[in-house]
């Protein structure tokens, strides 16, 4: 018999033992240490002290035992690509928009509005609802627009990096500036950024839009990162429109600079409709450089090849990136929850397994768990360069979500249904933060 969403919490109490056995746990393969040598079939944990101490194929010793006849066990989640600073600013009185530059005019046009207070409503209501989904750590940009502004870094960076103390323990927080990348032609501009984002310990985030000039400043962001010894995260071809490609040129300069490791490609939407030859030869410079690419399904699905006015038309181009291409020349391949109820996306939740099961339809990924779950976990928790791999082994964190469901098809078709989550060994409290609590936005 199936577990339900409801049998999956009288499974596991509230509380669980200091030490413990979960009998029946299906653990991904691509997600396990040991995955290439053994069976996908259901495994024992022990937890002990809040860390797996032991996977075996049964329970022994007197500890008590919880069957989970069959759920999948996955590691907590790493999403690689949010913007917390504009998330439920459609709460906020904005509206959604079909064009990415207009959606980004309409935001800097409400930055004068933003608050402290507002922002810390903004933000902390999507960092509980990430932890309520299951996630450890999460990239979130802050937009980095030039100056005026007061202090060390703009408003919503100073409240990212506090929040980021607060939730220390819970969530990870990893700081990125989104800058477009003309502030770099700035020397003063230049500086002020790459020694704030320093200063709060965060990656030096850039915006190379579809420009001819662009490439020609794409240098001056590693020239940035050498001198601050940053790590690099690029919004790069998020159009359709060849023949203006960057990717090549950060993908280059990374190879050139020995940067690659420490360098991220977000969207990528341009592989899509590239002919094959120069797609492929793209990609094969990303995998000899080294770095690793984010696809975002949600946002891209919705912008792209996207009808700006009526009458409406069916988008034919969907802008994702070749996540199978990519994957098969050994590219770290993350996804990416990217806006949420925003002028950039009108929905999304900040849960990566939602983000799982749009990529494995959109993508046709075959075997998802099995084969892509490392897409949320392990890989973008090597593109943040977190301390845990994310592999589930002898000695890792406790940090894990327990879904009902016992392969793809029931996991996917119901991703936010019945899941439970540990964190070092103990269920935590799952609901979901109330929208209402938003209608404070336009008071």
């Amino acid at each position: 018999m199936a577990l339900s969403a409801a049998v999956l919490p009288a499974v596991l109490p509230a509380s669980l033992p200091e030490v413990c056995w979960l009998e029946g746990a299906a653990l991904p393969r691509a997600l396990r240490a040991d995955g290439a040598d053994r069976p996908a079939g259901p495994l024992v944990l022990r937890l002990e002290g809040g860390r797996i101490s032991a996977i075996a194929a049964q329970a022994t010793g007197d500890a008590p035992v919880f069957d989970l006849r069959g759920a999948t066990v996955l590691p907590a989640f790493v999403d690689p690509h949010t913007h917390l600073d504009k998330g439920d600013l459609l709460a906020a009185g904005l509206a959604v928009e079909r064009n990415l530059f207009r959606a980004i005019d309409a935001v800097r046009a409400d930055y004068p509005r933003w608050s402290e207070a507002e922002l810390r409503l903004r933000m902390g209501f999507a960092l509980r609802t990430a932890w309520a989904h299951g996630t450890r750590a999460l990239l979130s940009y802050v937009d980095w627009a030039a100056p005026p502004h007061d202090g060390p870094g703009p408003l919503a960076w100073r409240v990212l990096c506090a929040l980021r103390d607060e939730w220390r323990g819970r969530i990870e927080i990893v700081p990125c500036s989104l800058a477009t990348i003309d502030l770099l032609a700035d020397p003063v501009q230049a500086e002020r950024l790459g020694r704030e984002v320093a200063a709060g310990g965060g990656v030096l985030g850039v915006f190379v839009y579809p420009a001819p000039h662009c490439a020609g400043l794409v240098p001056l962001a590693f020239d940035l990162a050498e001198r601050f010894d940053l790590r690099l995260d690029f919004h790069v071809d998020e159009h359709l429109a060849p023949p203006i490609a960057n990717l090549p040129t950060v993908a280059r300069l990374a190879r050139e600079r020995g940067w690659g490791a420490r360098t991220v490609c977000g969207h990528n939407c341009l592989l899509s409709v590239m002919d094959r030859a120069h797609c492929d030869a793209t990609l094969d410079a990303v995998a000899e450089a080294g770095i690793g690419l984010v696809a975002l399904p949600y946002t891209n699905l919705h912008l792209q090849d996207s009808a700006q006015q009526p009458p409406f038309t069916t988008p034919r181009q969907r802008g994702i990136l070749p996540l199978h291409e990519a994957a098969a020349r050994g590219i770290r391949v993350a996804l990416g929850s990217d806006n949420h109820r925003d002028p950039f996306f009108p929905a999304g939740d900040l849960d990566p397994l939602q983000t799982l099961a749009l990529a494995a339809l959109a993508a046709q990924l075959d075997d998802p768990l099995q084969s892509w779950a490392s897409a949320v976990t392990t890989q973008p928790a090597s593109l943040l360069g977190l301390a845990w791999d994310g592999l589930l082994r002898v000695g890792s964190p406790a940090d894990l979500v327990i879904h009902p469901g016992r392969n793809a098809a029931e996991v996917l078709s119901r991703p936010c249904h019945g899941r439970v989550v540990l964190r070092a060994g103990q269920p935590v409290d799952g609901t979901l933060p109330d929208f209402r609590e938003l209608d404070a936005l336009r008071s």
